[in-house]
């Protein structure tokens, strides 16, 4: 039982390490996340004094110290292949948000200002998604990014405007969203391979 304690301790050391993540900074996330998000200073140096003893304790009486560290390090930082955690809870947003947008759901007599607005929508929800799950969803973050600049973005910038369309601009824009609709259930499906 010992031996496990100093080992688990030991790899959750080795593993802040290997992805770059000081002790204190984990420590504070840690704090703020599991158990006050509005942590002053003082508390959070209090608690990181506290966390370097469990660290380095060699007592196996209370394993549940180390694991509570070990399951918040599992879940907010782990990567399975090359995405973390929080790629996957990121990935699952804007999943649910292309699922349930127009954006690859057929659109038969839908009002097409509705959908452009809907469509245009997408990069703040991704920017909203990024900024709030933090740089431990930098690989959903590029994927997502690369796909809206080369394909959303074009889409959105030619067809963003204001004044009524004739029917055959209107014709050239039902088309050309179907195209989009396709590209973009390719994203989705890339999301849900981050996901599982």
């Amino acid at each position: 039982m010992k031996n496990d304690f100093v080992k688990n301790a030991e790899a959750l050391k080795q593993e802040l390490r290997d992805q770059g993540i000081s002790q204190s900074t984990f420590s504070n996330q840690y704090f703020r996340d599991e158990v006050d998000e509005n942590a002053d200073e003082d508390t959070l140096e209090s608690h990181f004094i506290r966390f370097k003893k469990i660290l380095n304790s060699k007592d196996p009486r209370s394993p549940e110290r180390i694991f509570a560290y070990i399951n918040y390090f599992n879940r907010r930082y782990k990567t399975s292949g090359k995405f973390t955690q929080v790629d996957r809870n990121a990935a699952w947003e804007l999943f649910i948000e292309l699922d349930t947008r127009v954006s690859t759901r057929a659109l038969e007599s839908g009002l097409l200002p509705a959908a452009l607005k809907s469509l245009a929508s997408l990069f703040s929800s991704h920017r909203d998604i990024s900024r709030r799950n933090g740089p431990n969803c930098k690989q959903y973050y590029q994927l997502v990014s690369v796909f809206f600049e080369t394909e959303l973005r074009l889409f959105t910038s030619k067809w963003h405007r204001d004044v009524a369309l004739n029917d055959t601009e209107e014709s050239c824009l039902r088309k050309e969203l179907k195209v989009l609709q396709g590209k973009l259930g390719v994203l989705k499906a890339s999301l849900e391979e981050v996901i599982q």
